[in-house]
């Protein structure tokens, strides 16, 4: 998984870090500011779009937890899987990516 902006995500997971956007899909994810939207990110090969058009989901880090929208291409156990995979890589496994919602529902206890 390639990962664009990764600054910005340790940055958003110190105490008191700012809110941040990513959208992800199996190949990459990418971090933005909450300044911009998510359908007008457009890198490597990510696309979020409204009515499910895109092949990415939209999620924010907010207070070091990870708020994923419901994507229907994204099953919760594609997103537990696609979670682990990147809480692995060497840019983020130091990090505390350790709360995951999907469509409102926590799927932190099935990662371990």
């Amino acid at each position: 998984m390639r990962i664009f902006n990764s600054p910005l995500l340790a940055s958003a997971l110190v105490t008191n870090g700012p809110t941040i956007k990513f959208i992800m899909n199996e190949d990459s994810i990418a971090f933005f500011p909450v300044s911009q939207q998510h359908r007008d990110v457009k890198i490597g090969g990510l696309s979020y779009e409204e009515d499910y058009r895109g092949n990415a989901v939209a999620g924010l880090i907010v207070c070091g937890k990870a708020e994923i929208r419901f994507h229907k291409a994204f099953s919760d156990e594609k997103m537990r899987s696609l979670w682990q995979e990147l809480r692995s890589l060497p840019e983020c496994a130091s990090l505390p990516l350790e709360i995951l919602t999907y469509q409102g529902r926590n799927l932190l206890p099935l990662l371990y």
